[in-house]
């Protein structure tokens, strides 16, 4: 069985680094076959490019880069680090229909009850979405995690899958929506304890047209094999942010303050987070 785990592990590790390297250079590729020039925030507005660094569904490559410190985690109050990598990539289904690819894969450094340093589970998500949608913008699919963390404290070490979904309202300076999934394990080890968790993200955000937002997309999730009482994480905060243009590369860069208003005994009171975004908008 420990062999099996391994072989596993090392299989989707492999997967997920050649999907988030194929993320990264897919549009340099792009670029050296075709002379034309690479598409800026010059082809998109900035006020376009701000609320593209949020949208889950966007209909072109983005590579968003994620870094959290969480603070006052443990009894001695440490902080402990998550970089979280999450690509877009669409796949053009048909003239009305796109499919959304979305793996996420975090390096994370636990302080506390001893530390741990290493690769979380990876999780994939599939959106089946509309590619001409405007105002209302929407995707259905499904999520799945494999057990692939590089230690047993970073991870479930369970298979898990369910449904997701995503609706977004974008109109004028608005951008708001809400995207959600369900886990639930139904593979794995038996003598870890079963994934049954709900994740929900809000988001409120009002954009300008010098490419700057303000936001508020709180991550907040309930494992429902825990106590009522460890069983919330609801994060409260905002986020500032620009989109530009960078030697003809459109990206964004974002800073935000959260304060955990419910969290589990031990986890992180209060953090701090940076996103760094690559966008390859389409040519207009």
């Amino acid at each position: 069985m420990r062999v099996c785990r391994r072989i596993t592990r090392g299989v989707v590790l492999a997967v997920s680094l050649l999907t988030l390297t194929a993320a990264i250079t897919a549009p340099a590729r792009a670029q050296q076959a075709t002379p034309s020039p690479q598409p800026t925030a010059d082809t998109t507005t900035l006020l376009d490019l701000a609320k593209d660094t949020r949208n889950p569904v966007v209909q072109f490559i983005k590579v968003p880069f994620l870094s959290a410190t969480g603070f006052e985690a443990g009894p001695h109050h440490n902080a402990g680090e998550s970089l979280n990598i999450q690509p877009v990539l669409p796949l053009p289904i048909n003239a009305d229909w796109s499919l959304i690819t979305r793996p996420s894969l975090s390096l994370t450094y636990l302080p506390s009850p001893d530390e741990h340093f290493g690769l979380q589970d990876l999780q994939v998500s599939f959106f089946v979405t509309p590619a001409e949608a405007k105002t209302w913008l929407w995707g259905v699919g499904l999520i799945f995690q494999f057990p692939s963390a590089s230690a047993k404290e970073l991870g479930t070490g369970r298979w898990s899958a369910g449904p997701t979904a995503a609706l977004i309202y974008s109109e004028g300076s608005w951008f708001n929506g809400v995207l959600a999934y369900q886990l639930m394990s139904f593979a794995g080890d038996r003598d870890r304890g079963s994934v049954n968790q709900t994740y929900i993200e809000p988001l409120v955000s009002y954009n300008f047209e010098s490419g700057w937002y303000v936001q508020c997309d709180p991550s907040i999730t309930f494992d429902w094999t825990a106590d009522s009482a460890n069983g919330w994480m609801i994060p409260m905060g905002a986020d500032f942010g620009k989109a530009f243009d960078f030697n003809s590369q459109a990206m964004s860069l974002q800073v935000g303050s959260y304060d955990f208003v419910k969290h589990p005994d031990g986890a992180p009171r209060w953090m701090i987070r940076v996103q760094l975004t690559f966008l390859f908008p389409s040519r207009k």
